[in-house]
């Protein structure tokens, strides 16, 4: 299979007729990220967001494997910790050709794939221990202050399992 390499800086969007049968096409873009307005109250894109798709025809279709880097700075759901983090995200897209007209344009669908992405609840990472409801420390950064028998303490062990 051949490979054919084009970068780009604008638009994802290639001409059906350069996707040929048995050969693959690849497409590179970078955005700045303030360009698609992804942001929410708690996480915000910054710098640029990085897209690889290769392009394959494959009978009536063209199959898109893309490739999507971004940087998020975000506000963790359960310190309240700012920090800043890179997202990889790999995804399939296909198109039938007859749905076509003489070009594909794949950015919609590449936001629409980041937007879903999005987690309900953003954290700073996996196994963030959040806040104590008691002593209001952040319990990644040190220990509860809390009495071992406290009301606070039991009470945060009843909520945490809801």
């Amino acid at each position: 299979m051949r490979r054919i390499r084009v970068n780009r800086s604008n638009t994802m969007k290639i001409e059906l007729e350069k996707i040929k049968k048995d050969q693959e096409v690849e497409l590179s873009e970078v955005i700045p990220a303030e360009s698609w307005d992804l942001d929410s109250f708690d996480v915000r894109f910054v710098n640029s967001i990085c897209i690889d798709c290769t392009f394959t025809r494959v009978s009536n279709e063209i199959l898109v494997d893309a490739r999507v880097k971004t940087s998020r700075h975000i506000t963790c759901s359960r310190c309240l910790r700012d920090t800043t983090c890179e997202v990889k995200q790999r995804f399939q897209l296909n198109y039938g050709i007859n749905n076509l007209g003489d070009f594909l344009e794949v950015d919609r669908d590449v936001r629409e794939e980041i937007l879903l992405n999005f987690p309900m609840k953003v954290l700073c990472r996996d196994d963030c221990k959040g806040i104590c409801p008691g002593c209001k420390v952040n319990l990644n950064i040190e220990e509860c202050k809390c009495k071992k028998n406290s009301v606070n303490k039991r009470e945060f062990e009843t909520n945490k399992h809801e």
